[in-house]
């Protein structure tokens, strides 16, 4: 970089020196240039505005990847249509995934065999195929169970639970998710660490597979025996998660003592985390919940106490803006 230049300056001068380098092999030299999140997006653009307006080398091209929705890059083609084009991609990236998978080769052995399946199940998906899902997804488990990969048995029965839970079938979806717990299960026992944590997420999954099938007395059953493991765990967050719902299926079955119970469980997790742990949580919704029951049990003075108590927590400013995740009862 010559004394007294610009950083552009100098970004512009590598790549002429490196195209320049190699010239005998290639004609001309792109740069893919991807900003790193959280970045000021006015000084980025800027920056690159004054790139293309000092790019001098017809061998050198610089290529920006831009959302098409959102067009950011646009009024920089406007201003400099003789040196900025605008090409949109089209691109079928499922396709894309396949042909890379077969590249990539040996898929003569299970590897290769699941990463194949693997793909096209994650295409199916994404096509709401759901038939498709389920017999590529069947392959994979195969696969991988024949190979004792029970992790990735879990995760193919994950990607046809959620494809059936889009397609409107929750009790197969459950079934599904019931499969994943079993090969966790398996995973756990060969002492296999993500296990544990395998199991506790095939669980928490069929309790959104019963809630949505609406069985709220098995769901709130599954919850309440799903929250030991995540203590086990030490995963806060997921210990409070089912209390909250447990208590919330319990409060659309009319069990009132019940969801108030479980209610004040989840609350006493989340007072004990701390202060990070629980900006992440759903404590919130959980406070909320127990505002509604204490209405229910015991009308409004018991309300003013529970609020002035959820406030000692959580701050004046407490309440969830959005509803809960499972959705609230009416």
């Amino acid at each position: 970089m010559k004394e007294g230049g610009t950083d552009v300056e100098a970004f512009l001068g590598a790549c002429d020196s490196l195209r320049g380098h190699y010239e005998s092999l290639c004609e001309h030299l792109v740069v893919v240039l991807m900003p790193v999140r959280g970045v000021d997006a006015s000084a980025w653009l800027k920056w690159l505005g004054r790139a293309v307006e000092k790019a001098k080398s017809v061998h050198v091209r610089l290529v920006v990847l831009e959302d098409a929705r959102t067009l950011v890059l646009e009024p920089l083609a406007e201003v400099q249509p003789e040196r900025v084009v605008t090409i949109p991609a089209k691109l079928e990236m499922g396709r894309a995934l396949e042909e890379l998978s077969q590249e990539a080769g040996h898929l003569d052995t299970p590897g290769g065999k699941f990463r194949e399946l693997f793909v096209r199940l994650g295409n199916a998906a994404t096509k709401e195929d759901v038939e498709k899902v389920e017999r590529l997804g069947a392959q994979a488990v195969a696969v991988a169970a024949g190979q004792g990969l029970y992790s990735l048995v879990v995760t193919a029965h994950f990607v046809m639970g959620g494809a059936l839970l889009g397609a409107g079938r929750p009790r197969e979806a459950w079934e599904h998710y019931r499969q994943a717990e079993a090969a966790a299960g398996e995973s756990e026992a060969k002492g296999e660490p993500q296990g544990a944590q395998l199991r506790l997420k095939s669980r928490m999954a069929q309790g959104a597979a019963r809630v949505t099938a609406q069985e709220y007395p098995q769901a709130a059953k599954l919850y309440e025996e799903t929250a030991p493991l995540a203590r086990e765990l030490k995963d806060a967050r997921m210990e409070l998660e089912c209390w909250r719902m447990a208590s919330w299926c319990c409060e659309v079955a009319r069990e009132v003592e019940r969801a108030w119970a479980h209610g004040q469980r989840a609350w006493e997790v989340g007072r004990a985390m701390d202060a990070g742990t629980r900006e992440t949580s759903t404590l919130p919704y959980v406070g909320e919940a127990l505002v509604r029951l204490s209405h229910e049990r015991q009308g409004a003075r018991a309300v003013r106490a529970m609020e002035s108590e959820v406030e000692s927590v959580l701050g004046n400013d407490w309440r969830p803006e959005t509803p809960a995740a499972g959705g609230q009862p009416g």
